[in-house]
C-alpha cells in the first residue's frame, strides 16, 4: 500500500498535482493524468526488471559440481577423474598449494623432459608431460603435469593451480560434500 501511494505521489508531483480531497488551491488529478503518472513510475521498473535478468543470464557461470571422494588417509579434498581417456577412475586430490599438477608414474608412463622441482620434501626429479583429466559431465582439463615416481601410496594425482586456474572459482561445499568448479 505504501509503495502505491509513493507511486501516485511521485506521478502527481511530476504533473504538478496533489492527491487527496479537494482543497482550496489544489486540483485533483484527472483519471488520464493518474494513469500517466503511474506509467512514469511503472515503465522504468518494468524495463529494469526485464533487462536485469537478461544481463545476469549473460554473466552466469557454468558450474560443474562434483561429489567429494573420501580420502581418510590424507584428509584432503578429492574427486574422481579419468586420466588420458583411461577407463579406470582415479582419485584426484586438490593441492591448492601446488603450482603444477603431479601424477604418479603408476598412472602415466614417466617420459618426456626431466626437470627438477622444489617441493616441501626437497628437490625432486620429475618428467613433464601433457596430461588430460576428465571430470564430471565429460569436462576435459589439460595440464603439463609432472610425472613423479615414488609418490605416497594412495595418492595418484595431485591437482595443482595449473588446472585450478582454468576456472573462475573452485568452491569447497563441505555441507553437501561437493566441489563446484565455475567457468
Amino acid at each position: 500500500m505504501g509503495i502505491q501511494l509513493q507511486k501516485r505521489a511521485l506521478g502527481a508531483r511530476i504533473a504538478g498535482f496533489r492527491f487527496g480531497a479537494r482543497k482550496e488551491g489544489h486540483r485533483t488529478l484527472p483519471p488520464l493524468a493518474q494513469t500517466a503518472g503511474n506509467l512514469l513510475f511503472v515503465v522504468p521498473l518494468v524495463v529494469l526488471t526485464l533487462l536485469v535478468p537478461q544481463a545476469n543470464a549473460q554473466r552466469m557461470d557454468l558450474v560443474t559440481a562434483i561429489r567429494m571422494a573420501p580420502d581418510p588417509n590424507h584428509k584432503m579434498v578429492g574427486f574422481r577423474c579419468l586420466v588420458n581417456d583411461d577407463r579406470r577412475r582415479y582419485i584426484c586430490l586438490i593441492d591448492s598449494g601446488a603450482t603444477n599438477t603431479i601424477v604418479s608414474d603408476r598412472i602415466v608412463k614417466a617420459e618426456g623432459p626431466v626437470i627438477e622441482i622444489r617441493t616441501g620434501n626437497g628437490v625432486v626429479r620429475v618428467h613433464q608431460r601433457e596430461v588430460s583429466l576428465t571430470i564430471a559431465d565429460g569436462l576435459e582439463l589439460k595440464s603439463n603435469a609432472f610425472i613423479q615416481s615414488m609418490m605416497l601410496q594412495g595418492v595418484d594425482i595431485l591437482v595443482g593451480q595449473d588446472v585450478l586456474r582454468q576456472f573462475k572459482s573452485v568452491i569447497f561445499d563441505y555441507e553437501n560434500a561437493q566441489v563446484e568448479f565455475r567457468r
